[in-house]
């Protein structure tokens, strides 16, 4: 009689996960609404490491994780830096580098718990237009996930605490390290295949900052750049900025196998509106206010509506 063969144990999941992503985008702005650049093209990348330390799906507590990564910023025309002087310096298009270090918590089934700490590092910090050392920072987030109540659109409400250590002001013109604002979000998500047949995924990242007063302008008397000549003091205001947008990700599966990592590429837009002066007088000295490489601008020509295209695309394991 054939004794059929035992089937080999499905291979032990894996508690390291990776991370790639690149973005191609025709502006810099940050999630604080600073807008860094506005010239040629910003590239940005993404990438990490995720080791799962504790599991228990039928506890309160689902799962412990650790993460590190590193994030960079490429701004195509750096090196077209002309000073007030005349003279041109080509620092080459490092625009920024970040790392950070942090954790989640997974609890309570549908809710997650955030920890970072994150550095923002200059590379061009001899330029007028960089920030000049790097900015210690910690940042704390609350998710939800709202997928369970079975709509056809997941909310995903979340609330961050970014806290500056010390370091420069993460928006150039305010209160310099011991400082934080607050963001209040949810990236709304709709899963087209269930309609198209076609793997495609919509989401709306959009969020809204608000913080002390302080954080956006320190009003110590070096924050006179608003006004029709751009000399007087900056007004003071809680909110930051409001944005939101659109993107669509779709996966590769059909070609690229997924041994080889779990492929997308990506698409969309994403749409800010400055609600604090301090934030337009802080393009005067970014450069952006100029709108050309080089040319610092005014408050009058500072941009309180700005519109992010990017393209990229990534892959995980």
């Amino acid at each position: 009689m054939k004794v059929k063969a035992a089937s080999p144990p499905p291979p032990e999941r894996l508690d390291v996960h990776g991370f790639f992503d690149i973005s191609f985008k025709n502006d810099y702005i940050t999630p604080r609404g600073l807008l860094v650049s506005n010239t040629g093209l910003t590239t940005q990348v993404l990438n990490g490491l995720v080791w799962d330390v504790y599991k228990n799906p039928g506890g309160f507590f689902k799962d412990v994780s650790i993460n590190a990564g590193t994030w960079s910023d490429l701004w195509s025309k750096q090196g077209d830096f002309i000073f007030p002087n005349g003279s041109h310096e080509a620092v080459g298009s490092w625009n920024e580098f970040d790392w950070w270090v942090g954790g989640d918590i997974k609890f309570a089934d549908f809710w997650k718990f955030g920890l970072q700490y994150i550095e923002f590092i200059p590379p061009a910090h001899d330029l007028p237009t960089s920030f000049p050392r790097t900015e210690h920072n910690m940042e704390f987030g609350l998710y939800y996930d709202d997928a369970h109540w079975g709509g056809p659109i997941v909310i995903n409400p979340y609330v961050k605490l970014f806290y500056e250590l010390s370091g420069p002001s993460t928006v150039v013109l305010g209160q310099r390290g011991d400082t934080f604002d607050v963001e209040l979000g949810a990236v709304p998500t709709m899963d087209m295949k269930k309609y198209w047949g076609w793997a495609l995924t919509l989401s709306a990242p959009t969020w809204v900052t608000v913080g002390p007063k302080s954080y956006w302008n320190r009003s110590d008397g070096t924050t006179n750049f608003c006004g029709p000549a751009t000399n007087a003091p900056c007004a003071t205001n809680s909110a930051g900025v409001f944005s939101t947008g659109l993107t669509a990700t779709s996966p590769l599966d059909y070609y690229i196998p997924k041994r080889l990592g779990n492929w997308y590429v990506k698409g969309g837009f994403q749409y800010y509106h400055i609600l604090n002066d301090a934030l337009l007088g802080a393009q005067v000295l970014t450069g952006s206010a100029g709108g050309g490489p080089g040319v610092a601008g005014n408050f009058p020509s500072a941009h309180r509506d700005i519109v992010v295209g990017f393209i990229g695309t990534g892959f995980s394991f």
